[in-house]
């Protein structure tokens, strides 16, 4: 059932992405590999060259083996194992929460980013006091990870730091999120 409401999440949140043709997209939390999958195939088009990280041997393993053409590597998103200015895109679909340190892994981001291309921080974010009240009262359902929700300033911090900006916001709701209070925010971020 947790991956049928995953898969319908998936689904809005790369409806929403804009992705241009022949573009080298990294995922830098795939699990696996299922959004990337479904990003592929709403761009199947476009000749997307997809690549996917994370710190999970078994998903990268699965994610693998439903992409094959796709290039994985098991590795944490604060050492991402590519050259500078390597993608058009980098995503991060609901991984800054989990974040022990963002800086780094923003920084990260950025680094392997080309100058016009745009990362996608998707995420649970607080937007007004309400929703930030409710996000820190409450726990992420994934037991395995460190846990931190951001409000709009703090993420505006964060980014200033890694001279980065928010080019677009754009604010869903997905089921299940993790309050009926706060929707997913997808930011559009580009170098400053």
């Amino acid at each position: 059932m947790k991956s049928f409401f995953r898969k319908i999440r998936h689904k809005i949140i790369a409806r929403k992405l804009e992705i241009p043709a022949n573009a080298s997209v990294l995922d830098t939390s795939c699990q696996d590999g299922g959004f990337l999958d479904i990003l592929a195939k709403n761009n199947n088009n476009k000749n997307l060259k997809v690549c996917g990280v994370d710190i999970s041997k078994g998903d990268i393993e699965k994610a693998k083996s439903l992409i094959p053409k796709g290039s994985f590597e098991i590795t944490d998103n604060v050492s991402l194992p590519f050259p500078n200015k390597t993608f058009d895109v980098v995503i991060s679909s609901l991984t800054l929460h989990h974040m022990a340190n963002p800086e780094i892994s923003i920084k990260e981001m950025r680094r392997v980013l080309k100058d016009n291309g745009v990362i996608y921080l998707v995420d649970v974010i607080a937007k007004n006091k309400l929703s930030n009240f409710f996000l820190k009262h409450i726990k992420c359902p994934e037991p395995y990870h460190f846990e931190k929700f951001y409000s709009v300033s703090e993420v505006e911090n964060l980014l200033v730091k890694m001279e980065l900006k928010i080019s677009n916001r754009l604010d869903i709701f997905a089921f299940p999120t993790f309050t009926i209070f706060t929707p997913i925010s997808i930011l559009e971020l580009r170098k400053k």
